[in-house]
């Protein structure tokens, strides 16, 4: 009987454990999902919509965008082109992350990026939205990481003014 009880308190124990370390790495997925420029929101908030669109010979337009702390904006991305494209929002940091996570993708044969919320695919001619909360001053990057764009130099930089 004691034998038993002792199993079920370590049953129970290894159960609370479980538990506590799943809802830590929920947290730290949260965490992970945190950006210091700013955050998702809804497009129904947007103060205004930018159009970008992404071409074949490797680029943005317009690669210069100008925005201000606190405003929200919508990107509609037009794929112009007869290729996939992504639009990923981000720091340096972010931008190397993504360029190393799609090169080994490629390498698996997953040629299909998921759409994150700083990121998105854009088939040929199509549009796809993301809207934006930039909540610090300072700059962003916005890349396309389908293999070899991003080295091309399909890239822009989106100042956000204080």
């Amino acid at each position: 009987m004691l034998r038993l009880a002792l199993g079920r308190t370590a049953l129970f124990t290894l159960i609370a454990g479980l538990l506590v370390g799943a809802c830590s790495d929920s947290t730290a997925g949260m965490e992970e999902m945190m950006f210091s420029f700013g955050e998702p929101a809804e497009a129904a908030n947007a103060d205004r919509v930018i159009e970008i669109t992404a071409n074949d010979d490797f680029s943005f337009d317009p690669d210069e965008i100008t925005v201000s702390a606190g405003e929200v904006i919508t990107f509609r991305v037009v794929n112009g082109g007869a290729i996939i494209h992504d639009f990923t929002l981000g720091d340096e940091a972010t931008q190397e992350e993504h360029e190393a996570e799609m090169a080994e993708m490629a390498e698996s044969g997953e040629m299909m990026m998921h759409d994150e919320p700083n990121a998105m695919s854009i088939g040929p001619g199509e549009t796809n939205e993301m809207t934006w909360h930039f909540t610090e001053g300072g700059s962003v990057l916005v890349g396309c990481h389908q293999v070899g764009h991003y080295a091309s130099g399909m890239k822009g930089t989106i100042t956000i003014e204080s």
